[in-house]
């Protein structure tokens, strides 16, 4: 906590070491970690296996234009942290404005979650990745 100042509206900021992406990053047991999914593993529990943390400060301020340098990514309130899926984290994220917004992939599959995957911040659709696959095993034999 004494590496913490308020910021606007609630959120509590996390001044020590900031990631390359603007989280807040500590570590624990000798491993880096997320100062945000700390906090709320230390007060809340375990973070759902294949769950995001959506920081919902984030969400709600319509000036915040997104992006690395986004000072809620440093909020460690766990009022402002919401477990949801990552297909969900991303449509919620205003660095997606235009592709967030989308419902289908380029083939018209669905983007839901059970056909959405998220790797490194974007989502992809996997009947798109199991067709691709299924292209390279046929043209590999």
């Amino acid at each position: 906590m004494a590496r913490t100042e308020p910021g606007p509206n609630g959120c509590l900021h996390y001044t020590g070491t900031i990631s390359n992406r603007g989280y807040g990053q500590i570590c624990v047991d000798g491993a880096p970690m997320l100062a945000h999914r700390a906090m709320y593993e230390l007060t809340v529990g375990p973070i759902p296996d294949g769950m995001f943390l959506d920081h919902t400060c984030h969400n709600r301020d319509a000036s915040c234009m997104g992006g690395d340098t986004c000072l809620h990514r440093r909020c460690i309130n766990v009022d402002h942290l919401e477990p949801v899926t990552g297909a969900e984290n991303t449509r919620r994220g205003k660095g997606w404005a235009i592709n967030g917004t989308k419902t289908h992939c380029p083939q018209g599959h669905p983007y839901d979650d059970e056909n959405t995957y998220v790797y490194e911040g974007r989502r992809y659709c996997r009947a798109c990745n199991r067709a691709l696959r299924s292209r390279a095993r046929k043209a590999a034999s």
